[in-house]
This record gives structure tokens, sequence and C-alpha cells, in this order.
């Protein structure tokens, strides 16, 4: 019991780490990006009106770097090597995306290639534990799904993050409640991995979210290492079977942590494909679209979608301890999770197109919502932007003084 609670205490130090090495160099970052004009520039797909530092990425990874050489001090291991390689692999590949807009097919190959490595030192699909009788999958259509697996997260966190905070939202969400399946499963290692990339996102978070001075985006550089991280994060736990409770449901499990970015992207890839477009042409038609149609602010539109996503996990808790068919289970989660996330997206497109009057309410409402003034976001924006600003005048003073 005291070895138990001394490695989460050391595990919230490394994610404390994690973020005040982040909240140290956000503002650097920041400035770094401004100069070097790496901006996400308004157009017409794009929500923003002014140029916007596309580097959170950069903020997130270097922050999840720190923290995990933090964590080595506790927990000396060489078994995290290939994962930190393959990370930061898709951290350049990101960043020269946002910076030179790289080819989508150039991506593609490089993607493949990361989870091929990753599937070569075991990290691989090769077990659906029971589910459909299947306790183990053949080399060859083992290296296939995971392929699909890892490649189909990356774009599918690439995807979704659409509007402040969400993508770095679900981040949070889905590395806390995996960090809190390996502690459960006395996995020290992926335990400390998931809360220190949890504690590296949280300052990025505040600053898409709140900050007016401090904002920027995740980019792909952020988007693609989330996407590494989970299919890493999903490998492990179906590896990961060291009790009994609910550890047969861990495939449905996995498919509910990441609902809103798998069945979003899935709808959003196959009407592409039915009206003859490349499923990776970008587009206005991802779930979170819709509520920036309705004129909703994008806190509540992320509050929305991560409280979505949060039903599809309670279904899963709650399946997992009353029904004792594991596939019946896994039929429950996957259905409940189409019809909350495309099932949503079709019935607000419906009234959209054949209650136009109706929508147009919706969005009244959502105007006189966004309108009135947000103490929260403001208080949070001041303390952020006005802290920097009285640091600022500390510092001068004391330059002054010394002169």
């Amino acid at each position: 019991m005291h070895q138990h609670i001394s490695f989460i205490l050391s595990a919230v130090l490394c994610a404390l780490v994690a973020m005040g090495t982040s909240i140290v160099m956000n503002p650097l970052i920041i400035t770094l990006a401004f100069k070097k004009q790496l901006t996400d520039n308004p157009n017409h797909r794009k929500l923003q009106k002014k140029p916007i530092p596309v580097v959170g990425g950069m903020s997130v990874y270097l922050a999840f770097v720190v923290g995990l050489f933090f964590a080595n001090l506790f927990h000396p291991t060489d078994q995290l090597y290939v994962v930190i390689a393959g990370m930061s692999v898709m951290f350049f590949l990101g960043l020269f995306d946002d910076m030179l807009d790289l080819s989508y097919k150039f991506k593609f190959v490089v993607q493949i290639g990361v989870i091929s490595l990753l599937w070569v030192f075991d990290y691989r699909i090769d077990t659906f534990v029971g589910l459909f009788g299947v306790n183990h999958i053949p080399m060859v259509w083992s290296y296939l799904l995971s392929v699909f697996a890892g490649v189909g997260l990356m774009n599918a966190l690439n995807m979704v993050d659409g509007v402040d905070g969400l993508a770095s939202g679900l981040g949070i969400l889905t590395n806390t409640i995996c960090g809190a399946y390996f502690i459960t499963h006395h996995d020290p290692l992926f335990a400390l991995l998931s809360i220190v990339f949890a504690g590296a996102l949280i300052p990025f978070f505040v600053c898409n979210v709140f900050s007016r001075k401090y904002k920027m985006f995740i980019g792909d550089s952020g988007s693609l290492i989330m996407g590494t991280l989970a299919y890493v994060l999903t490998c492990r736990i179906i590896h990961t079977r060291h009790m009994d409770w609910n550890d047969q449901y861990c495939v449905a499990m996995m498919f509910a942590i990441y609902a809103l970015p798998v069945f979003d992207t899935l709808r959003v890839m196959g009407v592409r494909l039915m009206h003859g477009n490349s499923p990776f042409k970008p587009d206005r038609t991802h779930l979170h679209h819709i509520f920036v149609d309705l004129g909703y602010p994008h806190i509540m539109i992320t509050t929305i979608l991560l409280f979505i996503n949060m039903l599809v996990i309670g279904v899963w808790y709650l399946t997992s301890i009353y029904m004792d068919s594991i596939n019946g289970q896994f039929f429950v989660v996957v259905g409940t999770a189409i019809l909350l996330i495309p099932g949503l997206y079709f019935v607000l497109k419906m009234i959209m197109m054949k209650k136009p009057q109706l929508f147009e309410k919706f969005k009244k409402h959502s105007k006189r919502i966004s309108s009135k003034p947000v103490s929260i976001r403001e208080n949070i924006c001041d303390l952020l932007d006005g802290g920097v600003r009285r640091r600022r005048k500390i510092r001068k003073a004391k330059a002054k003084g010394g002169e």
C-alpha cells in the first residue's frame, strides 16, 4: 500500500514538472512562432480571424520529454526508447507539415513506417482478448490491423482538432483514464507515460481555450504525437491482464475512450468516399462544424463533445459490470457511440435542411449565450496575461534600480 501511494505521488510530481516546463516555455515558443511566421492564417475553412501560432505541439512534446526524463530518476528503464523515438519522428513530421504543408501521401508513408517500427518492438494488435472468440491474430493480419489502427488513430485525432480545447481536452481525458487503468493493473511505467503526457497538455489547454495573448494551436506536430501515444497505449492495454475485473472488456474500452475521434472520422471519410472525394480532402463536415454553424462558443462545443465521449465511457463502465457477454457489451458500446456521434450529426444536419426555422432558433439562442460575458474565461485571461505583465514590470523596475 505504501509503495502504491509513493508511486502515485511520484507520477503526480513528474506531471507537475511537465506542466511547469510547458508554462515556462509557452511564451518563448509563441514569440519564436511570430518571428518565424509559424502561424495558422485565416481562410474560408479556418475559424480564427487573425494569425495564430501553430506550435502548441512543440510545447507539449518538449514538456513531455522533460517530464519523462525526470520520471527516469524514479523509475530507470530503457523500455520507452522506441516509443519516444516513434513520437519524435511524428513530432518532426507534424512540425514540417505545419511549416511546409506536406503531401498527405508522404505523411501516410511516414506514419506507416513509425507503426511498423513499433510493431517490430511488440507494440502490436495481435489479440481481441476473447472478443468474437479471437485470442490470437496471425502475424500478417496483426501487422495490417496494427497499421490500420495506428494510422487511423493518428489521423482521427488530427481531424478532431477543429475548435479550441477539443483535441487537448480529449488527450487529457483519455490519458488520465489510461493512467488510472495502468495504476490499478500495477503497470507503473505506462501509468507514468500517460500521466506525464496529460500534465504536459494541461498548460496548452489553458492557453488554447482561455488566453488571448498566449493563444496557440496544437498543430499536426501535437495531434500526431497524441495519435502515436494513443496507439501505444491501446497495444499495451490489450496485453495488460493482471486482474480479473473487466479485463476481457478492454477492446470495447478502447473504442469507448476514443469514440469521438474514431466514429466522427469514420463518418466523415465514408461520406467523402460516397461523394467521390479523397477521404483526406479537408472540408467542414465534422460534428464540431455543426455546432460552429449554430454559433456556439468554442468552450461550449468542447464541453458538449467531451461530455458525449464521457457518456460512451460511462456506458462501457456500466456494461462491464452488469453484462456477462463480451460480444454483447461491445455491440452496446459501439451502438451507443454511433447513436451519439454520427447519429447526432445526421439529426442536426436534417434539422438544418428540413427545419431551417428551428435551426435559426437554435442559432439565436446560442448567440444570446455567447454574447454574455464569460466571467471565468475573462478571469483566467487576466490571470495569464496580467501575471506576465506584472513580472515584466518587476524586471524593468529592478533593471532601472540597478542602473
